[in-house]
């Protein structure tokens, strides 16, 4: 048994490091704020240049499709929305703070690599499925896995113990997880996400995106996150769709109403915009 009983023990033992960002701080408080603006917003952003540039890249890459046009941060909350920017801006923030993390386990260029694919192979499934806003589940698929850089870094012999007894098979690691150390990497994940005041759908979407059907709220979302996860195999070890999709449980297929041609179409368009979007967020 780990010696950090729960995902919060685990979080507190390295609060610095999963403390907010003073910036994104400042966003929050601006959002509640009735009498923010798009201008006040945006000026609160551009006091972070590298922020500014990512979020300006992003903002022009295929997620949203404004093909080039948005040149200001306020032009950017203006067309793609308050919420949404702050989504982006959380993301990016948690990916770069994240990056730091001095694990020995992983190959960590790689492990961010798998997250952007997964995020955007969530996107591309979301607008397949016609789900209101679907750029917010990039943030889910980018997000999904941060749980398991804290386990590397300070459980690392049992998280060696995991990787190798998983040989290399993705779906028992939760297993594994939860077998030495009580809890898994998406229970730390969706710790992280509710001290960083994610949207509740995101903190349940990334709690339970392993077992979908164990969600009681957030159902769509979290079984289109089950989805893209278990896709990203494609990426990482070449597996076929088609077998990916026969190990899915039917209810979760039949909650996002995709069918296979739909989703093949989705895998067919992610290369694309999974190399804009990495080249963005990945390249610093």
């Amino acid at each position: 048994m780990s010696k950090y009983p729960t995902p919060g023990a685990l979080l507190e033992s390295e609060s610095d490091l999963v403390s907010l960002p003073d910036i994104v701080v400042l966003l929050q408080e601006a959002i509640a704020d009735p009498h923010s603006t798009a201008e006040s917003i945006a000026s609160i952003i551009s006091r972070d240049p590298a922020l500014t540039a990512r979020l300006l890249r992003l903002a022009n890459s295929p997620i949203y499709g404004f093909g080039g046009r948005i040149d200001t941060v306020s032009r950017a909350v203006t067309l793609v929305g308050v919420e949404p920017i702050y989504h982006l801006a959380l993301s990016t923030c948690a990916l770069h703070s994240f990056r730091n993390i001095p694990v020995q386990l992983i190959d960590m260029d790689e492990f961010w690599v798998q997250s952007v694919y997964s995020g955007v192979v969530a996107r591309l499934l979301a607008v397949k499925a016609n789900v209101l806003h679907p750029d917010r589940l990039f943030v889910a698929g980018l997000l999904h896995g941060i749980g398991s850089l804290l386990i590397y870094c300070k459980c690392p012999d049992q998280a060696r113990e995991i990787l190798l007894a998983s040989q290399g098979k993705r779906e028992l690691v939760p297993l594994l997880e939860n077998d030495l150390l009580g809890f898994s990497y998406a229970d730390v994940g969706a710790e992280i996400a509710r001290r960083w005041n994610m949207p509740p759908w995101l903190v349940v979407s990334i709690a339970n995106h392993i077992d979908p059907e164990a969600a009681s709220s957030f159902q769509l979302e979290t079984s289109l996150l089950h989805l893209a996860d278990r896709l990203t195999s494609v990426l990482v070890f070449g597996e076929a769709v088609e077998d990916i999709l026969a190990e899915i449980p039917p209810s979760v297929l039949e909650l996002t109403r995709l069918n296979e041609g739909q989703i093949l179409q989705v895998m067919t368009a992610v290369y694309y915009e999974f190399t804009e979007v990495a080249d963005v967020l990945l390249s610093v």
